[in-house]
């Protein structure tokens, strides 16, 4: 089966504990994650794109800023009850720690949903773009250093 691929990518600074890990990892540490957006499509649309640049950035926008100098937790942490009370920038995945792998799959299930949906996206400039019919992700890769990633993959 052929198709085009088409990826884009975020840097943010993020900070995580593993509680379950046995070494260093479990104490609150930071990254600078670089996440990697990888959409296909079958068809070029008008403008011999498979999808605009700019509509798939407007797409993940909120996602990617809501972890910027985010604390991720794993809800039963016992940091969790104390730093939630701070706000918006603790986010809690529900009995799991907040590794690499699972950000990449919070995320993939996210901008899948998204993606299904389709439709117009607007930038705050009120400017629309549009995600085409039939665009898919295809993966999410979430590097947590230079040499380290992860990576959740869509189902045929």
């Amino acid at each position: 089966m052929s198709y085009f691929r088409i990826a884009k990518t975020f840097e943010v600074e993020y900070g995580h504990r593993l509680s379950k890990h046995p070494e260093k990892c479990r104490f609150p540490h930071g990254h600078s994650l670089r996440i990697e957006v990888v959409a296909r499509g079958r068809q070029l649309d008008h403008n011999d794109m498979v999808c605009d640049y700019k509509a798939l950035k407007m797409l993940v926008l909120d996602l990617i800023e809501g972890l910027d100098h985010a604390m991720a937790l794993n809800s039963e942490d016992s940091y969790a009850r104390g730093l939630s009370e701070i706000g918006e920038r603790i986010l809690l995945f529900e009995g799991q720690d907040p590794t690499t792998e699972v950000l990449a799959r919070w995320l993939y299930q996210r901008i899948a949903e998204r993606m299904a949906e389709g439709g117009w996206v607007k930038e705050r400039s009120q400017e629309r773009y549009r995600i085409p019919e039939g665009l898919e992700l295809e993966r999410i890769r979430v590097w947590e250093t230079s040499t380290s990633w992860a990576e959740y993959v869509g189902m045929e």
